[in-house]
């Protein structure tokens, strides 16, 4: 993020469950009230943690826990989840897919995001600078 006056991170703990994914994106949204990006930082937050509940260990049991960083002009989601053998990657288009985009999603309208794995499991995260 770039140098702006940052409030202090929220965090929330949700169940791996489907259902939780709305919950996560009300989460986000009630966090960054009146931001300048909340709609893109809505939008980008469900579909990491709808990855997070359908493609890892969080899905089958477990948790997910979504982090908001707020700045004046920016901010940072980061979604952990409880990992999984594969890595995040964006698909290619595909007009006859009607899932695995949301990663595509999250490449053209993050202005940074990136992943990194530990024994704990996997945070991705994305960053949007404000216009």
């Amino acid at each position: 993020m770039t140098a702006t006056v940052e409030v202090r991170p929220r965090m929330r703990v949700f169940p791996g469950d489907p259902g939780q994914v709305a919950r996560a994106r009300d989460f986000v949204e009630s966090t960054l009230a009146g931001h300048p990006v909340v709609d893109d930082a809505v939008l980008l937050a469900s579909e990491l943690a709808t990855n997070a509940v359908v493609h890892t260990a969080s899905g089958d049991g477990g948790q997910f826990v979504v982090t908001v960083r707020r700045g004046s002009a920016d901010v940072r989601v980061e979604v952990w989840d409880e990992g999984a053998p594969t890595v995040p990657a964006v698909q290619s288009p595909d007009q006859e897919r009607e899932s695995g985009v949301g990663l595509g999603l999250v490449d053209v309208i993050a202005t940074r995001w990136g992943h990194s794995s530990g024994p704990g499991g996997r945070r991705v995260w994305f960053e949007i600078e404000g216009k």
